[in-house]
């Protein structure tokens, strides 16, 4: 049936049911628009629209049965003689479910006497939105019923608590309020869904998104919105939010599309205020496998899946291995070997750096042992976090686990970041101290990339510094080196010369670069150039050889 003939219907219809006697006529009413020709869902949802134009809100106070009643009578007739017809039964009847919340819930739910006064577990009772859980029935049922792509919008405030702390929560209460009407009038479309998430949260499903430009687009304009100043009380606030927005793609699920949209919110948010994320796959993945692993620590810990190898650290002057860097490894069972750089840091966030510390250091000087009795033992580098120096029993740990093991102090050599071997009063820290007059070397790691307080430095027990790999990289080649370069890495040469310690650049992997090292007094490298990792029993096969 053509646009002209369906809207007389609808309009007969409508004037029908407004004067309607019984329920019974009103499901006789919506059965008569299923039976013309090419009606569907979006042919409900305008007569929906129709229907309530014909009711003020006074009307609908004192109506019996309700305005509510009475569209979902409507929507029932439609259904019904839609399954008697066959006509793909369960999505259109799904698409009418969905076009009858929409309507009859979106346009009255705040205007309403009624619905104010009623209690509706699908509505929010503070803003008259639909709720959480009646969000997610509307995300479910429109994925099920639409092959058009979907979008979320997911809007967080920003700092809210501060709100409620400092003018109460009276104001709180007014400015997620003015906050729900702000976000509904920035989607006037009937179709789309406005529902309160949370305390301070909000979400926008899009039935018919074109692409994710159109949903930043949304997210923008709802940011705008929202930041706009608010009148409470006699005085005017200020408030942002955070939003995150996707569409379908990998989702299967409305859960994994509103979730989708809730983590990329709380991305924006961690960025800082008022500003939007768009859902990334690959950043969820990397997130994901990084929650795996933070739980997966302490099984690791009591399974021994930590291992360790060893770098060699070469003389620059006659090639000898003059020491070696311990880096541990984790045998994850389903992602495989592990470097550092990916658990290190969990390790500190979950408490376990401690035990993890401990172990690998027991390793070390149960290998420095091993490789004494060769009777050709080189300087053991082993790398210490921020977390294991702050620990009160970290010194204690250090000393007795070199007198179990019976080695030499001068044998170990602990590396730090130049930010961790300075304390919160600028000094260096007195454990390092203690451990440096105890025999133990210091070494500074990545210099150049941290701290970097000259006159702090000259103030630590050092006996090393490793120039970071950034440096050591710009002199891959003649071509790629600058004279600038030149100058810089000559200077911390120089200055670690001038500090009483020995320079060792990290990351070579050129001749040239090693050759140009040598060349500026450069101590030692280390680096792919020379030796790659390898296993302790591998560098007993070194030093025998050396």
């Amino acid at each position: 049936m053509d646009r002209p003939r369906t809207t007389a219907l609808i309009r007969a219809l409508a004037h029908e049911v407004h004067h309607a006697s019984t329920t019974e006529c009103i499901v006789a009413a919506g059965a008569r628009l299923a039976e013309a020709d090419d009606s569907d869902g979006e042919t409900l949802g305008r007569s929906l629209a129709v229907l309530h134009a014909h009711f003020t809100c006074a009307d609908l106070a004192r109506t019996k049965p309700s305005a509510t009643q009475i569209l979902t009578a409507f929507t029932y007739g439609y259904e019904h003689a839609l399954r008697t017809q066959l006509r793909s039964a369960q999505n259109l009847a799904r698409s009418a479910k969905t076009a009858a919340r929409i309507v009859a819930e979106q346009r009255s739910h705040g205007d309403c006497a009624d619905r104010a006064r009623g209690y509706d577990p699908d509505s929010d009772a503070l803003t008259g939105l639909p709720n959480r859980s009646r969000f997610f029935e509307d995300v479910a049922v429109v994925l099920s019923a639409n092959d058009a792509q979907i979008g979320v919008c997911y809007v967080d405030l920003d700092l809210f608590g501060t709100v409620n702390a400092t003018w109460g929560f009276r104001a709180g209460d007014e400015i997620l309020a003015q906050t729900a009407a702000r976000i509904r009038d920035c989607v006037p479309e009937p179709d789309r869904v406005v529902a309160r998430m949370g305390s301070d949260e909000f979400a926008v499903l899009v039935p018919r998104c074109g692409d994710a430009a159109e949903m930043v687009a949304l997210a923008r304009t709802v940011l705008d919105t929202v930041a706009r100043t608010f009148e409470i009380g006699g005085r005017c606030l200020r408030i942002t939010a955070s939003a995150g927005v996707t569409v379908t793609g990998t989702q299967r699920s409305g859960s994994d599309l509103v979730r989708a949209a809730e983590l990329a919110a709380r991305w924006a948010k961690a960025v800082g205020p008022n500003t939007f994320r768009v859902f990334d796959t690959g950043r969820e993945r990397n997130e994901r496998a990084r929650a795996e692993l933070l739980a997966d620590l302490p099984q690791a810990l009591a399974e021994n899946q930590f291992f360790l190898d060893y770098q060699p650290i070469i003389g620059l002057a006659d090639k000898s291995i003059v020491a070696i860097e311990a880096l541990v490894r984790w045998r994850h069972p389903a992602y495989g070997t592990l470097a550092p750089a990916r658990f290190i840091d969990l390790a500190e966030d979950n408490g376990h750096i401690t035990e993890l510390g401990t172990t690998v250091l027991t390793r070390v000087c149960q290998d420095i042992q091993n490789w004494h009795r060769l009777g050709n033992t080189p300087t053991v580098n082993v790398n210490i976090s921020a977390a294991e120096v702050a620990d009160p029993n970290w010194l204690e740990r250090v000393c007795n686990t070199i007198a179990e093991a019976r080695i030499e102090p001068s044998l170990l050599q602990l590396e730090l970041t130049e930010r961790t071997a300075i304390d919160a009063t600028g000094r260096p820290t007195k454990t390092l101290q203690n451990l440096a007059a105890r025999g133990v070397r210091i070494a500074i790691d990545d210099f150049g990339t941290g701290y970097s307080s000259l006159a702090l430095l000259g103030k630590l027990p050092l006996h090393a510094v490793k120039l970071a790999g950034q440096f050591v990289r710009r002199i891959r080649t003649p071509d790629t080196t600058s004279r600038s370069d030149l100058l810089v890495l000559q200077a911390i040469i120089d200055l670690t010369h001038a500090l009483d310690s020995t320079a060792t650049a990290e990351c070579v992997e050129t001749r040239h670069q090693a050759e140009q090292l040598r060349a500026m007094g450069c101590d030692s490298a280390q680096g792919w150039y020379f030796h790659r990792p390898v296993s302790p029993s591998a560098i007993t096969s070194l030093l025998v050889a050396s």
